[in-house]
């Protein structure tokens, strides 16, 4: 005789109610009082937050999305976050929107599933951890990703995490769109190191992220190419606006009077501008032209703004 469980109905029967405990279980976590968050495991900016409201909020690959994700696996318009009460008990669900590569709930395909505190959630090559944590852990996953993306000497982003955003912004931009990119330099660091060592070197470097860091517009992007050299993207902005910036970063570095152990000194800046998409379409291009733009400063005497439209 066949148990109720082992026929198809029990079956769905069974489905049914471990679905409704699962959504029970999700409302009841989601009702304790912390930050809701889907925090970036893979396939983005690892160790990223992204906080989760109550309402509606839309994942995808669109600048009008709530969460942006800009890998290219990820739909424009991918999947839903909702908050809903269930019997008085708050929670949150995840919805697909007909995506092209899916949404994953750990490990399984969905079309509408309970988030509950440490589900994974897959859209396209980006997985998510679904968390409700306290202060301290938001603190925690706050340290994770700025020890991930970003150097800890100048507080300017890694080359890794630059390029990740320099890669999203050129995806974006379209006709009619214009933004600057600046390689930059620093003058006089060798001198600094023989002169005062090398710990005075790294003072040097790490006064350069925090005076460029300050000179910068909310919606600039600065990274770490390398050493001294720093590279910097300058939103919405044609060659004059982004003139405008870089002149204030090089006047900030050069009026700087720096002291190590009661040694001063002074350091300054070049930098080298190029605009897309007149000076190069790609990353590689407009890199090169803006590298060749900071060299033609140095060989003109150092410590100067210089335009790929004037070479």
């Amino acid at each position: 005789m066949l148990k109720d469980e082992d026929t198809e109905h029990g079956k769905e029967r069974a489905a049914l109610d471990a679905t409704r405990v699962a959504m029970s279980t999700a409302l009841e976590m989601a009702s304790s009082e912390g930050r809701v968050s889907l925090i970036v495991m893979a396939g983005g900016e690892i160790g990223r937050e992204h906080e989760v409201r109550r309402g509606s909020q839309l994942i995808g690959r669109s600048e009008q999305a709530d969460i942006v994700v800009s890998a290219a696996s990820v739909s424009r318009r991918h999947a839903r976050i909702d908050y809903r009460e269930d019997s008085g008990k708050p929670g949150y669900e995840i919805t697909d929107l007909g995506s092209s590569n899916g949404t994953f709930v750990n490990g399984r395909r969905v079309v509408t599933a309970p988030l509950m505190n440490g589900t994974r959630v897959a859209v396209g090559d980006v997985v998510f951890k679904f968390v409700i944590e306290d202060e301290a852990e938001a603190r925690y996953h706050q340290q994770v990703h700025r020890l991930i993306n970003y150097d800890q000497l100048t507080g300017l982003l890694t080359m890794d995490a630059f390029r990740r955003r320099l890669d999203t912004h050129l995806r974006r931009s379209g006709p009619g769109n214009i933004f600057c990119l600046a390689m930059t330099d620093l003058d006089g660091l060798k001198k600094v190191n023989d002169s005062h060592g090398h710990l005075a070197g790294r003072m040097t470097v790490r006064e350069m992220g925090a005076m460029m860091r300050d000179c910068l517009r909310e919606r600039d992007v600065a990274g770490l190419y390398g050493g001294d050299e720093a590279i910097i993207l300058f939103d919405d902005a044609d060659l004059d606006e982004a003139e405008t910036v870089a002149e204030k970063i090089r006047a900030t570095i050069e009026a700087r009077e720096l002291d190590h152990q009661g040694a001063v000194f002074k350091v300054t800046i070049s930098q080298g501008l190029a605009e897309w998409p007149a000076h190069g379409e790609t990353a590689e291009a407009l890199i090169a032209a803006a590298d060749r733009a900071l060299y033609a400063a140095k060989a003109a005497g150092r410590n100067r703004v210089v335009r790929c439209d004037a070479l």
